[in-house]
């Protein structure tokens, strides 16, 4: 798939994050307990997405570890949906940290990080998607 690709699935997989985090700052309780329980849930299918990236590494050097915690990632996408309802606000800071590391672990372990375009593509919706984890944490209402 080429980068221009990439960017535009990249950029409209966006919509979802950040329409779910800032609506709820203009709608209020129960509406936007909604939205964050949406975030939570889109937020964790990305994850589980994310962590099946990692069956495509195969020039990866560990190949079986990317694979073991691509699954790792993909099981925190599910857990974050089974306790969303339940635990919201938590479901919510597991996913932030979880993109975050899913990041770094791609940063380190993938070889497509060595496209600098790619990279500032991974980059930038990474910090967009943890801007809206932010958003949604601070304004989380109990």
């Amino acid at each position: 798939m080429n980068l221009n690709t990439r960017r535009i699935l990249g950029y409209l997989g966006l919509i979802p994050f950040i329409t779910f985090s800032f609506v709820p700052l203009f709608i209020p309780f129960p509406e936007g307990y909604i939205f964050n329980l949406l975030l939570s849930f889109y937020g964790a299918v990305i994850l589980s997405f994310l962590g099946g990236m990692t069956w495509g590494w195969h020039d990866s050097e560990s190949h079986n570890l990317s694979l073991i915690i691509g699954i790792i990632f993909s099981l925190i996408g599910f857990f974050i949906i089974a306790i969303s309802n339940m635990f919201l606000y938590y479901s919510l800071c597991i996913g932030l940290i979880s993109f975050i590391a899913f990041y770094l672990f791609e940063l380190k372990v993938s070889n497509q990080m060595k496209d600098e375009g790619y990279k500032l593509l991974r980059k930038t919706l990474t910090i967009v998607v943890a801007i809206c984890y932010l958003t949604s944490i601070s304004t989380f209402n109990w």
